[in-house]
């Protein structure tokens, strides 16, 4: 897979959800914005074959550890789909109901309203 693959999938997987800010094919990441809340980076790794994803907290944090559930390094398209997912749960438990129905109603709902 290369990042442009990734991107792609990424932003399918997600949808609605994610805003999606950039790929790099130097550094091989990505990088997206979930709920315009968290910060989403992932990564290939050329010479392992390795994928790599976290949510940026400040300036150097990432966290990997999604409540005792990490991210598969495999770069297989399922096995990426499951570590955005293990994100996505830990998002969404992060998030309020309220701002979740709020997001939704904002990005989704509101688009179909007729006028």
């Amino acid at each position: 897979m290369n990042v442009k693959e990734l991107y792609i999938l990424i932003e399918n997987y997600y949808g609605y959800k994610v805003k999606m800010r950039y790929q790099n094919s130097k550094t091989r990441e990505v990088g997206a914005i979930l709920y315009d809340a968290f910060c989403l980076k992932c990564s290939l790794d050329d010479r392992y074959g390795m994928f790599g994803a976290g949510i940026v907290v400040g300036n150097e944090g990432v966290i990997t550890d999604f409540l005792g559930k990490e991210c598969s390094l495999n770069s297989d398209e399922e096995s990426i789909k499951n570590s955005l997912k293990i994100i996505d749960d830990y998002c969404r438990m992060r998030l309020p109901d309220k701002y979740l129905e709020a997001y939704h109603k904002a990005y989704v709902e509101d688009l179909y309203v007729d006028e």
